[in-house]
């Protein structure tokens, strides 16, 4: 017990000697971040696929890259050609796991869905990581030493798919509008690796490689250090007027009781820039796993929607066009919201153990419970996010001048295998058992493969979809389709 005490405490003195690497660079004097992408909205009656991908380390990665490649499989018909619901993916929003394939797939395209699967859940990634998940000293290592390992995790990031590439990359015409999702440590507010929020702490996004955005969307709490950021706001960009919807939330007097998360938004947004009635003075960001605000990253679809920082339908506009007027002018006409939700809850040994927890057990438990039963709660945001859509398509809430949006919602979550179908059941345990670690094995992953088939193909709002576009599919249940994915034009 000595010794082990003598290595922690020596551990925990080489933790406090370690320094501290900032992530980011400043924007040129005068310079903005430049955003080079915009939804293609010229074909009305192609579907917008907005995708959000969960957290859940290689278990996500690799149901959020069995889903994508079964978009790419199904194409309809359109002036003499076929089209690929894979090509119609606008916005991808992902956290944690997820956010290693929706940004892989965002740089490479469907075209390169079947490159990460050899690049990515084929290695033993862990023994690349030099962690060994099953050695409680790993884990009290990471613990006491506040975790080293995340220039690690970066690296490899960058080893097996991202070859040292930036997010100029990625922020180019005809790639999909990608929102990598972290969680500010401090505040608990989303940051998202976008132009637009780059621009608020004044950092040339292009300049910033992809394995640092996917690492800090994916830095699980006391597992991996936090992402370090420079808020250069104060230093580089100080004459810079303030956006105009920041100062009208701040200043407006009804605006906190009109849209409450708007307006914490705009507060968020000025204390990043450093502006006028600041409430945080804030030099630094630590960034951990976006899993701790929102496990589904349906934050992120909710911003690229209707928000000051919504996905542009014309390239390089700051505000303005966004995807709610797209609709209610007409230009969208159907929407598909793929939520991919790779949590898992197997039952836990602690439900049967008459032995109080011991630190690795609640180590273990800190860094994924939170995260998991956050998932919970996030759900209804997709409530919040059909309802707008409704509202702008000419729901009950909404009159626009255009009434005649379908929406489709196809959430693939492992609890909709069907309980009554033992081959379902024993699958729905074997895929919810599968551990939270950045290697997956190779029946593990066999399984991945068979549940996200099924349960996309199994879904009603996808079977509709898939109706509605023409497409011919053995699994199409025409009645099962339509009576559980009703359209308002039905």
């Amino acid at each position: 017990m000595a010794r082990l005490a003598a290595l922690v405490a020596l551990l925990a003195a080489l933790a406090g000697c370690a320094s501290t690497r900032i992530e980011n660079a400043p924007l040129a004097a005068g310079q903005a971040n430049v955003e080079r992408r915009a939804l293609d909205v010229s074909h009305a009656e192609r579907p917008l696929v907005l995708v959000a991908i969960s957290g859940g380390g290689s278990r996500a990665a690799a149901l959020g890259w069995v889903v994508l490649r079964d978009l790419e499989r199904f194409r309809y018909a359109e002036g003499g050609t076929t089209r690929s619901l894979a090509d119609d993916i606008g916005v991808v929003s992902s956290v944690s796991g997820g956010s290693v394939i929706a940004a892989y797939f965002a740089l490479h395209g469907a075209q390169g869905l079947e490159g990460f699967k050899d690049k990515f859940l084929v290695p033993d990634n862990m023994r690349t990581l030099g962690l060994d998940a099953a050695n409680p000293i790993t884990w009290l290592t990471l613990a006491v030493t506040g975790s080293p390992r995340t220039d690690v995790v970066e690296k490899l990031f960058d080893d097996q798919l991202f070859a040292g590439r930036t997010f100029a990359a990625l922020n180019q015409p005809g790639k999909p509008y990608l929102i990598l999702n972290a969680t500010d440590m401090a505040s608990g507010d989303v940051f998202a690796f976008t132009p637009n929020r780059f621009d608020d702490i004044c950092s040339d996004l292009d300049e910033e490689p992809i394995s640092v955005g996917v690492a800090a969307s994916s830095a699980v709490p006391i597992v991996l250090s936090p992402i370090a950021l420079r808020d250069f706001s104060a230093e580089h960009c100080k004459d810079r007027p303030t956006p105009q919807w920041i100062r009208t939330k701040l200043e407006g007097r009804y605006a906190p009781y009109l849209d409450l998360e708007t307006y914490k938004l705009a507060r968020y947004a000025n204390d990043l820039r450093h502006g006028s009635g600041a409430e945080r003075d804030i030099e630094y960001l630590y960034l951990l796993d976006g899993g701790l605000a929102d496990n589904l990253g349906i934050h992120g679809l909710l911003e690229a929607i209707a928000s000051p920082y919504a996905a542009p339908i014309v390239a390089g506009a700051a505000s303005g066009d966004s995807i709610l007027e797209a609709i209610n002018d007409g230009r969208i006409r159907k929407i598909a919201v793929v939520v991919i939700n790779a949590r898992a809850d197997p039952a836990s040994e602690l439900y049967r153990s008459s032995s109080r927890p011991g630190i690795v057990q609640m180590i273990g438990s800190v860094t994924s419970v939170p995260i998991d039963a956050n998932t919970a709660a996030v759900s209804s945001q997709m409530e919040v996010l059909l309802a707008q859509l409704n509202a702008a398509g000419g729901g009950a809430s909404g009159s626009p001048l255009f009434a005649g949006l379908k929406v489709y919602p196809v959430k693939i979550d492992f609890d909709q295998l069907r309980a009554g179908d033992p081959a379902q059941r024993r699958l729905r345990d074997e895929v919810k058992e599968i551990p939270t670690l950045w290697t997956i094995s190779p029946a593990n992953l066999q399984a991945i493969e068979q549940a996200g088939t099924l349960l996309l193909e199994q879904h009603p709002c996808f079977q509709r979809l898939l109706l509605d576009l023409g497409v011919k599919a053995g699994f199409i249940d025409r009645d099962f389709a339509r009576s559980g994915c009703r359209q308002a034009s039905d």
